[in-house]
């Protein structure tokens, strides 16, 4: 039995991100992490954040030992956003906002503009696999990263390093860790917003607990440790975005009748965390069907009561952010990923994965604090 988790947003990412623009002089969006502020108050002149995707709790305390650099200086527990996938919560690390205000529901969204699901990180119809001609993320859910925030308030320099953005050329982990410590050099106070894919990456293809993702963590931790020792005057921060639950059954939604008769559009979001269009006069047959068959689950609850349970945070509602949502929300608790393939859409097995998050479980909702403190 999967211990369930909800998110806390007094305890978050989104609370992280806020401490570093306090700290960079910046206007916050909601309150601070109060165990990251303790660090902060030594006024370091180089702070760097650094997200590594997929490193939840779970799967370092499994894969690394309580010796290891990330392990030693893990110094607090915090909550990912809902649901704790890459698309929400590192968009709520970039900007310090709930997904509710930045509106990155997941990985797949339902735009009436173009009456498609879209695959927001890739631009291209979830069910089709064809390419958009316009960046549909940007044209609707523009937002501005830490790094952003931070340049234009005008009073410190701050950077970005990553392979998808940040304008540096970043190929591989040596390039992150190269980049950070050149960018750290210099008297001038500043920021550094970096990102990497792995773990995240390997344990999809290979599990939680697989040689293969031991080695990859094992790696990230010795590069990491290297990267410390050649700081000065600097705060390195450490956290991920969402951990991630190993997968035992895939269901196939289209081919349980009793469901797809319900269904007005296709399921959006994710596996784990999934948005139902219902028909009005199908919502009564689609409750008793779900239920008797993923009760076990998954939580199946209306938008409405999941808006006002506060998984996806405070603040002011993105436009999008609503309709997103469908009618239902149904929050994995267990092992199950629900998938769904339209008539004349292509194989929906590219979720084919061992491991999968943006459920509801520890497993996936608890990231690390890493805090590792310079020589000044």
């Amino acid at each position: 039995m999967n211990k369930v988790c909800k998110p806390d947003y007094r305890k978050s990412l989104v609370n992280l991100s806020n401490s570093i623009l306090q700290y960079f002089e910046c206007p916050t969006h909601h309150s601070t992490l109060h165990e990251l502020d303790a660090f902060l108050q030594q006024d370091y002149q180089t702070v760097v954040l650094w997200v590594m995707d997929g490193m939840g709790v779970d799967m370092l305390k499994h894969n690394l030992s309580d010796k290891s650099f990330l392990r030693k200086h893990m110094v607090e527990e915090i909550s990912s956003v809902f649901p704790p996938t890459t698309t929400a919560a590192t968009t709520s690390v970039y900007t310090g906002l709930t997904p509710q205000e930045h509106g990155w529901a997941g990985w797949q969204c339902y735009f009436k503009e173009y009456e498609k699901n879209i695959e927001l990180f890739l631009n291209r119809d979830f069910y089709s696999g064809k390419s958009l001609d316009a960046d549909v993320g940007q044209e609707f859910l523009e937002n501005k990263k830490l790094f952003q925030q931070i340049n234009e308030q005008g009073k410190y320099k701050a950077y970005g390093v990553s392979q998808f953005w940040g304008g540096h050329n970043i190929n591989d982990l040596n390039d992150i860790c190269n980049k950070i410590v050149e960018l750290s050099k210099g008297k001038d106070k500043k920021f550094i917003l970096a990102y990497y894919k792995e773990p995240d990456t390997t344990m999809h293809r290979t599990g939680c607990y697989s040689e293969k993702t031991n080695t990859q963590i094992k790696s990230i931790d010795r590069h990491v440790e290297a990267l410390a020792k050649k700081l000065k005057n600097a705060l390195l921060i450490i956290t991920a975005d969402h951990g991630l639950i190993d997968v035992e059954e895939d269901v196939r939604l289209e081919k349980i009748k009793e469901i797809n008769d319900c269904l007005r559009l296709p399921p959006a979001i994710e596996p784990r965390a999934v948005a139902f269009y219902i028909k009005e006069e199908k919502k009564e047959q689609f409750e008793k069907e779900f239920n008797k068959r993923f009760g076990n689950d998954f939580i199946l609850m209306t938008s409405e009561e999941y808006l006002r349970q506060g998984y996806a945070g405070e603040g002011e509602m993105h436009p999008k952010f609503r309709e997103f949502l469908g009618d239902y929300m149904a929050l994995a608790t267990g092992n199950r990923i629900l998938q769904y393939q339209t008539e004349d859409g292509i194989s929906s097995e590219k979720f084919d994965f061992k491991a999968h998050h943006a459920g509801l479980t520890e497993k996936e909702m608890i990231v690390p604090l890493i805090v590792y403190q310079s020589d000044k």
